[in-house]
């Protein structure tokens, strides 16, 4: 009974062991027909259809996940490159404007600043001091200005002889450069900016003088 079982049992070994060659051989295209020859071998390519489903299914799930962590950094990347574009961009401007604007001021350039652009004396060429005599700008010599011309000479003769200005002069002067400034505001598209700029400064700068004794 051992030995007849024994029998039975390689029998049954050697004939699965030729039905896996056939079913390999025949599957893989070795005996030219890739059909299931039987009940068996139909169940087997079923399931290694289905491991190898599955096996292609976990490869694409990680090959997505590969790729959606690549372009996560991708956009980490890009984003850092553009803020540090964006900041490098507003330094480089920062700096253009610096340079454009030039040293920073300090408080006793502001106070020469303001100085240099405020009202100054009567040059020589515009006022001989020792004898009190100005040179009125052309604009200035017009006849509509002669009242206030000969208020102003006089005050500037009187301060010649004594030395300084009375409070009544000063006054006399500062009322005749008002009334000049205003005619000229009236006239100033028929005269040229030239002559027009000219003969403010005159009278900023005569309003100014005098202020102070003759020099």
């Amino acid at each position: 009974m051992k030995i007849m079982g024994l029998s039975m049992t390689a029998a049954f070994l050697g004939a699965i062991a030729c039905f896996t060659s056939t079913a390999t051989a025949q599957y893989y295209g070795w005996g030219g027909d890739n059909r299931a020859s039987t009940v068996g071998e139909s169940y087997a390519r079923g399931l290694a259809d289905v491991v190898r489903s599955a096996g292609q299914a976990s490869f694409d799930t990680s090959q997505a996940a590969i790729n959606l962590s690549e372009a996560r950094r991708n956009e980490i990347e890009n984003r850092k490159q553009w803020t540090q574009t964006y900041f490098e961009m507003r330094r480089i401007n920062r700096e253009a404007r610096a340079a454009q604007r030039g040293p920073k001021r300090t408080k006793e350039d502001w106070i020469r600043f303001a100085q240099a652009g405020g009202p100054e004396r009567l040059s020589p060429s515009e006022l001989d001091s020792v004898a009190g005599r100005l040179s009125w700008p052309i604009l200035l010599r017009k006849s509509e200005y002669a009242k206030e011309r000969t208020v102003v000479d006089k005050a500037f003769a009187n301060r010649a002889t004594t030395g300084t200005i009375s409070p009544q002069d000063y006054e006399a002067v500062r009322a005749a450069a008002d009334s000049i400034a205003k005619k000229m505001k009236k006239e100033i598209r028929k005269v040229s900016s030239l002559d027009y700029t000219t003969a403010k400064r005159f009278l900023r700068n005569l309003s100014h003088e005098s202020r102070k004794p003759a020099g």
